[in-house]
């Protein structure tokens, strides 16, 4: 019996090793030329890239059969320099690259659009400049394409008409310019498309949604976008948010939104809309109404709907109207009444009955705000802060704390 369970333990530890997929040469030759360009991190993963077992390195992931790699996740790992196009070229395999958050520089390598097999890539959050190329067209198995909050520049290339399985398309925060293009009317697939806060500009009724029954999620603000909200939106009936804020739309605001029924975030503001905000948004039950008066937002807006903001990116906002909230953030401008910071720095505050529950170096003026947190500058009157370093003025104030200079009554 005893000799029985030693072989027991012997085959457990010779097991894995024996089931352990190989690595395939090519790959592990591609894999540390890849990390022998890196900067930054680099070292750190050309340090813990050790061994010839490249299956089971940190962010490398294998098909168990073959042995090639399939999965390259290296985000948050600090990593600088170019991409290296030539040694990615050698991954022949690969479906799913994940590189965001780092410090790469420079154009997207041509050898990128070579690996056919990509279903997801994502490059977001670094610092990748220069125009994407046509031959982004040949990744056309992609089900996730990521290229926000980098630098790129120009024209968004025509190419999606065969991304018949893309489910995720962001490009927002960049530089991209000229007019939406019409293959992104072929993305049947699509649950999300997110451009917002680049310089893209002409009508938006360029893309047409009438062949995107999965669209949840649809963002365009921020643009230079002109022309009157697209009906072939009314078909989206998956829809759940909305986002067209700050571009040139003009005529009314459509009846037809009222029919979302799974809609949960609207906004259309700073726009050139005219007319009265439809009653039929009174059917939106999915959108938040507590702590709202009756048709608060329903009244006459000509020139904007923005209703119930629930939570902003930390990115410089611009907010207006009653009854939002910023979670959290800096440098956004707040103008209206009854709204919420719940935290953040360097907001600009104006209006009434605002609440800055807590933050640094923010600026409010206007009437019966209630202030707590350092550095603050307040003016108006009937306010209450609490906190260290705020200069206030004005009258009837409550100001409790330390290092505060106080004038007016």
């Amino acid at each position: 019996m005893a000799r029985c369970w030693l072989l027991l333990v012997f085959m457990a530890f010779i097991l894995p090793a024996a089931n352990a997929t190989p690595c395939h040469p090519d790959d592990l030759h591609a894999l540390r030329g890849f990390a022998g360009e890196l900067g930054g991190g680099g070292a750190l993963l050309r340090a813990a890239w050790s061994g010839a077992s490249c299956c089971g390195w940190e962010g490398v992931g294998c098909d168990s059969t073959s042995g090639r790699v399939t999965v390259l996740r290296l985000p948050w790992r600090g990593l600088a320099g170019q991409i290296p196009g030539g040694s990615l070229a050698g991954l022949v395999w690969l479906e799913e690259l994940f590189l965001g958050s780092n410090h790469f520089v420079g154009v997207l390598p041509d050898e990128l659009f070579g690996l056919v097999k990509l279903r997801k890539l994502s490059l977001a959050s670094n610092e990748l400049t220069g125009e994407v190329s046509p031959r982004l067209g040949e990744l056309t198995h992609l089900t996730l394409l990521d290229l926000s909050a980098n630098r790129f520049s120009g024209p968004l290339p025509d190419v999606f008409g065969d991304f018949t399985s893309l489910e995720h398309l962001a490009m927002h925060s960049n530089g991209f310019s000229g007019f939406l293009p019409p293959s992104l009317s072929s993305l049947s697939s699509l649950r999300e498309l997110n451009l917002r806060n680049n310089s893209m500009s002409g009508p938006i009724a360029r893309v047409s949604f009438s062949d995107m029954p999965l669209l949840a999620s649809l963002d365009f603000s921020t643009n230079s976008l002109t022309g009157w909200i697209p009906t072939s939106l009314a078909g989206c009936g998956e829809l759940k948010s909305l986002n067209l804020a700050n571009n040139i739309l003009v005529s009314t605001i459509p009846s037809w939104i009222g029919e979302f029924d799974n809609l949960w975030y609207l906004n259309l503001s700073n726009n050139s809309f005219v007319g009265e905000v439809p009653k039929s948004l009174l059917r939106l039950k999915g959108l938040a109404t507590a702590g709202r008066s009756s048709g608060m937002v329903f009244i006459n807006m000509p020139s904007f709907v923005n209703y119930e903001r629930r939570a902003l990116d930390e990115q410089p906002n611009t907010i207006t109207g009653t009854n939002n909230t910023v979670r959290s953030g800096r440098n956004n401008t707040m103008s209206g009444n009854d709204n919420i910071v719940m935290s953040g720095d360097s907001n600009t505050v104006s209006g009434s009955f605002n609440t800055l529950v807590c933050g640094n170096n923010n600026i409010l003026s206007g009437d019966h705000h209630v202030v707590s947190g350092s550095n603050h500058t307040v003016s108006g009157s009937n306010n209450t802060v609490t906190g260290s370093s705020n200069t206030v003025s004005g009258n009837n104030h409550v100001v409790s704390g330390s290092n505060r200079v106080v004038t007016g009554d």
